[in-house]
């Protein structure tokens, strides 16, 4: 009896442990790039789609992206901005149907080998013109062998990674005091 008591205290902590948690793919934690006080977007209302959803950006993804197109270049009574970021998973390799997780349910172990891809889609206009038109796609691979908490913190962090890239590839790409294209400069 006491037996199984601790047995199933043990079945019921680890349950916790690997029972799914929700993905945050709309937040992000921006380290070293500087946020706007302001509440304002310049970009407006970012869509995230992902499958059939469109979901928003926290907060402070809104205020990184706003920050990517300076006022100097791109003054906001004469300028505002449109974009958009798709997100699609692609399976890297089937799931078994010898995998113990197809026999068992709740089994918490199957392997995941994804790659989640961003593709970001920004226009600016400035006094009704398209000014600027810029397109990335970042991507981040996910190899997990639990599902549950350990998957979804590895697709966090991946997501997180992605906007990072993406925020830092726009302001880049929007900077118009740059003298060249680094990668060219060794063509040259």
């Amino acid at each position: 009896m006491r037996f199984n008591i601790y047995f199933f205290c043990f079945a019921l902590a680890l349950a916790s442990v690997l029972s799914g948690c929700s993905m945050k793919l709309t937040q992000g934690d921006l380290e070293g790039i500087p946020l706007t006080d302001e509440n304002y977007s310049f970009f407006g209302n970012i869509p995230f789609i992902y499958g059939r959803d469109s979901l928003e950006l926290s907060q402070d993804l809104l205020k990184a992206y706003t920050k990517a197109a300076s006022e100097q270049d791109f003054p906001r009574e004469a300028c505002r901005g449109e974009a958009t970021i798709k997100a699609t998973v692609q399976q890297n390799e089937p799931h078994s149907a010898w995998n113990l997780a197809v026999l068992i349910p709740f089994w918490p172990i199957l392997p995941v080998n994804e790659s989640w891809t961003y593709a970001l889609s920004a226009r600016i206009f400035c006094n009704g013109t398209l000014a600027r038109h810029v397109e990335f796609i970042e991507q981040q691979d996910v190899k997990a062998t639990f599902y549950g908490w350990f998957r979804t913190d590895l697709v966090n962090k991946a997501s997180k990674e992605m906007h990072r890239k993406l925020v830092q590839r726009l302001t880049f790409e929007l900077n118009a005091n740059r003298q060249t294209d680094m990668n060219s400069v060794s063509d040259y």
